[in-house]
């Protein structure tokens, strides 16, 4: 049966003048992602990445840790919504610098919810259910090409693999923002695809990361 492991980037630059950099602990966390993967024995027949740099750039990352010779395709179709965006959007924005990385999570959660049950656009002018649609169909059309007993990793956000575990799973909204809540970066969330469908294997996985507390990181 074909696998999909689907891969958050790493760490970007969160409360910088551009976000969508990796920074050092995001290089890291690609390299000991690298690594655990090929413990694992993965030799994937395709990789794909978002048009993001931090995606993009955790699979060159990543790819070449691991020493696999193989092209990178961009589906822009794996792009993550914009999170900065809808929190400006909100009645009372909260900050963007490092220091309240770690408290800024109720406000994207009312942000989202906002943003689902409104219907509204976002920035990139689609509603949230135009966002989720684009994003489940890419993941659909990269698993049903893959051959038998293929492996395909998918170098991601954290709301995209979120939006496609909670339609695996049978979820709505709440359980979207819910998974979305705790999505580590270089997350590993595997989907396989049998006689029986489709099915969420493992969700989130960060073993990789264990050990190296200051590389635990959500955004």
């Amino acid at each position: 049966m074909p696998v999909v492991l689907l891969i958050r980037h790493g760490q970007a630059s969160f409360g910088a003048a551009v976000y969508d950099v990796l920074s050092d602990a995001g290089h890291q966390q690609a390299k000991l992602l690298a690594d655990a993967l090929l413990r694992r024995g993965v030799q994937p027949a395709r990789m794909v990445a978002g048009s993001l740099k931090r995606q993009r750039d955790t699979a060159a990352t990543c790819a070449a840790a691991a020493g696999w010779d193989l092209p990178l395709e961009v589906d822009p179709r794996l792009n993550e919504y914009d999170h900065i965006a809808l929190l400006r959007e909100q009645e009372e924005p909260p900050g963007f610098g490092p220091a309240v990385s770690k408290s800024i999570q109720p406000a994207l959660d009312a942000a989202l919810l906002d943003w689902i049950r409104s219907g509204r656009p976002n920035s990139d002018g689609r509603t949230f259910g135009q966002w989720r649609d684009d994003t489940i169909t890419a993941h659909r059309d990269f698993l049903g090409s893959l051959g038998r007993g293929a492996t395909g990793l998918v170098f991601t956000s954290g709301g995209v693999l979120a939006a496609i575990s909670a339609d695996v799973l049978g979820l709505g909204a709440d359980g979207f923002v819910a998974l979305n809540r705790v999505t580590l970066n270089t997350g590993i969330t595997k989907i396989v695809s049998g006689q029986g469908g489709t099915s969420l294997i493992s969700f989130n996985d960060h073993g990789h990361l264990e050990g190296s507390a200051d590389l635990v990181t959500y955004r």
